[in-house]
């Protein structure tokens, strides 16, 4: 996956959007698109301030794919993901506690800062899910059941959240 990512840094912000990181990654690729546009229009350009054109477009094509490659590579290595994964796992434990312990609101926490490291860890989602329905909070559970059925393609809790779905009849 990684590589596809990388291979993808050639379009400035195109990773960014592939990974959901939806406002930076369409504020690189519009400006960075724009950029190489005007780059080679520029060539077509007659008048004195052709090599300005030619300049700056270059320069802020560089700069939006040279920024799309940086955070491509930071945010696809090992490191980075090993980390991602570990703060997941231990936000996890620790809404699974406080779930356990019927703390709901300390569980929304730990979920939420999970969430924040991984929105598409289908634990996390699932649980999150189950504690907006204890808690009355309908759209939450509604947009964790829709993420979770979309991002579990391993179909992990796909038996329990169609179960649930037949006894409330959505």
């Amino acid at each position: 996956m990684r590589t596809l990512y990388m291979l993808s840094a050639i379009i400035p912000g195109l990773p960014l959007l592939l990974h959901g990181r939806y406002s930076p990654g369409l504020l690189l690729f519009l400006f960075g698109t724009a950029s190489w546009t005007l780059h080679a229009a520029s060539h077509l350009r007659v008048g004195g301030d052709r090599q300005l054109f030619l300049v700056v477009s270059l320069l802020a094509g560089i700069s939006c794919s040279l920024a799309t490659l940086i955070w491509t590579y930071h945010w696809t290595s090992n490191e980075r993901i090993e980390q991602t994964k570990q703060r997941v796992e231990a936000a996890l434990d620790e809404a699974q506690r406080s779930y356990l312990r019927g703390r709901l609101d300390q569980a929304r926490t730990s979920l939420d800062q999970g969430l924040k490291h991984d929105s598409r860890d289908i634990d996390l989602l699932f649980l999150d899910w189950q504690v907006a329905r204890r808690m009355g909070d309908d759209p939450r559970a509604r947009r964790s059941r829709r993420m979770l059925r979309k991002y579990d393609l391993e179909e992990k809790w796909l038996w329990e959240v169609q179960r649930e779905e037949l006894v409330r009849g959505r």
